[in-house]
């Protein structure tokens, strides 16, 4: 279903229109009696609208003024001028023909359609503009892709953020404006997205997550297989994983290349200097797609995977604890918590503290065997650096 975005005072008459639009053509068309309102609900939301159909005359700012030429004017410029953002098709309806022959509005507006009389042919044209366009386009190409964000129940803004790489990936020249440096960082969040899904499905423990949010490192260390320290857990016994070798290093890629700065992935000085030159030279463009490539291949194989594999409490039944020794607590960030007997502690790692303000995390240093009288219940101690 396309969404149309339609400026006419008089929508409300036109309801046969509509419904033909909607029932035979997938056209769904969404009525605005003004300019302003209709411009305004474009703008919050671009990537919504697959066309605009404006009536000729049309109320500018308010339902109490007379509907003339001046809200066209307004709208065929802000709509010319969103070009540089999304370059959104759109047509011009009226049912006064007579008042529209002159030239001159054919010179600043073009050809228009005549209500009813050309209802087949500008149903036809929306249509093939809308198909024609680049975006239609890339979800042409890429619809398996686009299904599995819906089978991922991650949809729209992974949608959003993929399109807007894959359109100058394959339309260079419409879109001259696109800069990679932009990017790297969403694909990192595409991957949150994909892994909350996970989570949902019990695929990745909760353990994994940060409260809210998504420790990105831990979750694809479990997937993989591999040993979460920080979380505690890993996936099934060793050999066992989720994702293959291939899914693994391309996940590994788009964290490396993602946000240097994030703390969940840990590079280092060299490693940031060398992306952070990539980021602001040309060959940064081909990287990006590569890794867009990379993520299209991760999203539909995870679709695939959780399709076949959603049974919550089965996948939780892999998730195992790692064996715990004091020297697993080094090095990691965790808040405190005091006990019933005043006793704080991390998990089962006692901390030398009489307070400690709540939301503040400290990190574990030269854990070791307790030797106190908690030691019974929280058999290892360690000091800390505050965080």
């Amino acid at each position: 279903m396309y969404n149309i975005l339609w400026i006419d005072d008089e929508w409300d008459k036109m309801k046969a229109f509509q419904d033909e639009c909607k029932e035979f053509h997938d056209l769904l068309l969404v009525p605005f009696r003004t300019r302003k309102a209709g411009i305004e609900a474009l703008e919050k939301d671009l990537d919504r609208w697959d066309a605009v159909l404006l009536d000729a005359k049309m109320f500018d700012e308010s339902e109490n003024e007379r509907a003339s030429l001046k809200g066209l004017a307004k709208a065929k410029q802000r709509l010319d001028e969103l070009k540089l953002k999304k370059n959104i098709p759109y047509f011009i309806s009226t049912g006064q023909p007579g008042l529209l022959s002159s030239e001159d509005f054919k010179e600043s507006y073009g050809d228009y359609y005549e209500k009813g009389k050309d209802d087949v042919k500008l149903i036809d044209d929306i249509t093939k503009a809308i198909e024609n366009s680049d975006i239609t386009q890339v979800h042409t190409l890429y619809r398996d892709m686009f299904e599995a964000l819906k089978t991922l129940e991650i949809l729209p803004a992974t949608e959003y953020i993929l399109t807007d790489i894959l359109v100058p990936m394959h339309f260079p020249a419409n879109d001259p404006s696109f800069r990679p440096v932009h990017h790297f960082n969403q694909l990192r969040q595409v991957l949150e997205y994909i892994f909350r899904s996970c989570n949902k499905v019990g695929l990745i423990p909760d353990k994994c997550m940060q409260g809210t949010n998504v420790n990105l490192n831990q979750c694809s260390l479990y997937l993989a297989g591999k040993n979460a320290d920080k979380a505690g857990v890993r996936y099934g016994e060793p050999g066992e994983r989720v994702i293959p070798d291939y899914i693994e290093s391309f996940i590994r890629s788009i964290l490396d290349f993602g946000n240097t700065h994030s703390h969940t992935v840990e590079l280092s000085a060299d490693d940031q200097k060398k992306i952070e030159a990539i980021f602001h030279s040309k060959k940064s463009r081909y990287i990006i797609f590569g890794l867009t490539m990379q993520i299209c291949e991760v999203i539909t194989w995870m679709a695939d995977y959780i399709s076949k594999h959603n049974d919550k409490e089965i996948n939780l039944f892999f998730c195992k604890e790692l064996p715990k020794d004091a020297a697993s607590y080094n090095g990691r960030e965790l808040e405190p918590e005091e006990d019933e007997d005043g006793v704080w502690h991390c998990e089962e790692c006692m901390v030398a503290i009489r307070e400690w303000i709540p939301g503040r995390k400290m990190r574990l240093k030269d854990a070791q065997l307790n030797t106190r009288e908690s030691k019974m219940k929280y058999p290892y101690f360690a000091k800390f650096d505050k965080l």
